[in-house]
């Protein structure tokens, strides 16, 4: 069954380490992008792309919009992920591949039960931004302070009282621990 609510993959990096986007790189016989998009269409109602332009290449099931700004802060594909939602929205950077599918669903779960305007797992002490339930009330917030230059997602969070996920939570489904691996390609 899938969760009632949409989901949001953010391609907008820069990668400059891989010479080319992110989300173009080969996965599993297609695009890092059309991959993600693929598992999320599988767990969320819709799937939303957020980049910084109209990608020449495949984004598999998702809707693709613009973040509208050149400027590179995933804070901005957050914002324009939460335009698209009237609630909630799970948001997945696309080089987190290795996310399981339990986890997903654990996070989208859990983030349609709680009040909070936001719900961040932590792994390794590390709050995970990319990986998270946030909602549109967390706008007028994200805008104030990305009109004052303060992009941190991190510290977003920290303004809305975000509510987190524990590690301990998601690791009991995934023992690995390999969920918030970035994609090394």
């Amino acid at each position: 069954m899938k969760i009632p609510m949409p989901a949001a993959i953010l391609s907008g990096g820069a990668s400059r380490r891989m010479g080319s986007p992110k989300g173009a790189l080969p996965y599993g016989g297609t695009t890092l992008l059309a991959h993600q998009a693929a598992r999320l269409a599988a767990v969320f109602a819709d799937v939303i792309a957020v980049v910084k332009e109209a990608p020449g290449f495949d984004a598999g099931p998702a809707r693709v919009v613009l973040d509208g700004t050149p400027q590179l802060a995933p804070l901005h594909g957050v914002l324009r992920a939460l335009e698209e939602t009237e609630d909630r929205i799970f948001i997945l950077a696309v080089d987190l591949p290795a996310l399981a599918e339990s986890v997903l669903r654990a996070i989208g779960q859990r983030g349609l039960a709680t009040a909070a305007p936001a719900l961040l797992p932590v792994s390794e002490g590390v709050l995970q931004p990319l990986a998270a339930v946030w909602r549109r009330g967390v706008l007028p917030a994200a805008r104030e302070r990305i009109a004052r230059g303060e992009l941190s997602l991190h510290g977003l969070a920290e303004q809305v009282g975000a509510e987190i996920f524990p590690e301990e939570a998601w690791r009991a489904l995934d023992p690995s621990g390999n969920s918030f691996a970035k994609a090394s390609i």
